[in-house]
């Protein structure tokens, strides 16, 4: 029996016909936004998921697409009614068609959207968190706190580029009053995907050197209520109820209502009045502290007036009083002059005695001290005399071996033993050649004996035919 073939093309039409058939009408759909992308011909495209309740693990899948005559109908009618964008994580319920193309697969055909049904999850969504945040006991922590009554050191977390940031600033530094605040600017970015877990670093980063500021401002300005979505974010709310410094909030138009706004010490409509809130607490500050003084100064001249006459019996009774205790001192001084007196002079004497004293002891003391110390030194030169002797003898021993020395060196004898000879003429000795005459008696002295000789001829150099002498 031959098996039936059919082709890749034929089997996907066949499957086409047959959901046509089995879903031809309009179907209402909720599921949840995974991804959302308008492209440039004006068609959108969509991903829409259903996840476990459970675990939030996704369970369905399935491609979505509204046609551009539809998108530009749908997409005006949705943010008019919701006051927000489809955005991805919003749960929707949609009409579809269901479509089987052979070269894209099967999809889903958006031709309608209730908005009522989103702004429901959004509400139950929010009212959810609120119930946790109120069941974890941390939904009232930080509106507890008391904003200092001069703050003005403020952490602000906000895009450095935001229109918001730029109008607090100068409302802050263009106060009327000239009063002088430290901004410390905390970047974060105010919407999209990433914006809550930058905010969340952000307060982290606050959190960190908390001791330097006294309040932290979360700054964004006004937006569509989309644009507004990471601030109805668990993490952020407890974050911000968690904070140990007051935290408030400016992040939208008075109509928008977030959940950061709801548990945040303090929730303004705009950064300008946070501006003008921290403005104000420093005027109520300011009128306490002239409130204060005046009522001090009033108290001051209220005493003025009340010890007024006391302070005037005071006045005219002084001048007897002082007379009064004038001649009670000087008789008290007297006395105590005499007393004195005769104090000193014992105390004198006493000290004049003691004087002589010491001065008998230390005579004594003193004559037994360099008695002692001359015979130390004496002790001390005793036990040195032996060395200081040996030393001495050694010294003087060597420089008599060398004169020794030295005398031997010029001893006639050791110099005649060299070959040397002394020459002399009746006993007279002779220098020079030109000493001697012919026929005179020579008599030659050397080592071992004497040479007897007589002059016969003289052959006189250069250097002596002239007599030296």
């Amino acid at each position: 029996m031959g098996k039936t073939r059919f082709t890749l093309l034929e089997l996907t039409e066949m499957i086409g016909k047959a959901i046509y058939v089995a879903f031809s009408g309009s179907y209402w759909l909720v599921a949840e936004i995974n991804e959302i992308r308008e492209a440039s011909n004006g068609h959108c495209y969509l991903e829409l998921v259903e996840k476990d309740k459970n675990n939030d693990s996704i369970v369905a899948r399935c491609r979505a697409t509204v046609w551009a005559y539809t998108w530009r109908m749908l997409k005006p009618y949705f943010e008019t009614s919701t006051s927000q964008s489809l955005s991805k994580g919003m749960m929707v319920l949609v009409e579809v068609t269901v479509e089987f193309h052979e070269l894209y697969g099967l999809s889903l055909n958006i031709k309608d959207i209730d908005p009522v049904y989103t702004i429901g999850d959004l509400e139950r969504r929010r009212a959810e968190i609120l119930r946790r945040l109120e069941e974890e006991g941390i939904i009232n922590m930080n509106r507890s706190l008391e904003i200092p009554s001069i703050p003005s050191r403020i952490a602000v977390i906000s895009s450095a580029r935001a229109a918001g940031y730029e109008d607090f600033i100068h409302q802050i530094e263009n106060n009327p009053y000239g009063y002088r605040f430290i901004i410390t600017l905390f970047p974060a970015l105010m919407q999209g995907s990433g914006a809550e877990r930058s905010v969340t670093d952000a307060l982290d980063a606050v959190f960190v050197s908390a001791d330097r500021f006294d309040a932290v401002l979360i700054l964004r300005g006004g937006g569509s209520a989309s644009d507004l979505n990471c601030f109805d974010s668990y993490e952020i709310a407890a974050h911000i109820a968690q904070f140990p410094l007051p935290v408030i909030t400016g992040i939208g138009h008075e109509r928008d209502r977030t959940i950061a706004g709801v548990v945040a010490n303090t929730n303004v409509k705009t950064p300008t009045a946070a501006a003008e809130l921290l403005i104000a607490k420093f005027r109520e500050a300011e009128a306490q502290v002239i409130s204060l003084g005046n009522s001090l100064v009033a108290g001051v001249t209220h005493l003025i007036r009340q010890n007024r006459q006391v302070t005037d019996a005071l006045a005219s009774s002084l001048p007897a009083t002082i007379k009064n205790r004038i001649r009670e001192s000087r008789a008290a001084l007297r006395t105590s002059g005499s007393i004195l007196a005769r104090s000193a002079n014992g105390y004198i004497q006493k000290k004049q005695h003691a004087i002589q004293s010491a001065h008998y002891r230390f005579g004594i003391h003193a004559k037994n001290y360099l008695l002692r110390l001359k015979k130390w030194e004496a002790e001390v030169q005793t036990q040195l005399l032996p060395e200081k002797t040996k030393r001495m003898i050694d010294s003087r021993s060597e420089k008599l071996l060398l004169l020794e020395t030295k005398a031997g060196l010029v001893d006639p004898d050791n110099i005649l033993k060299k070959g040397y000879a002394i020459v002399s003429i009746d006993g007279r000795i002779i220098k020079n050649a030109n000493q001697a005459g012919c026929d005179d008696t020579l008599e030659t002295k050397m080592h071992d004996g004497r040479i007897i000789s007589k002059v016969s001829f003289i052959n006189l150099s250069a250097d002596y035919k002239k007599d030296p002498e």
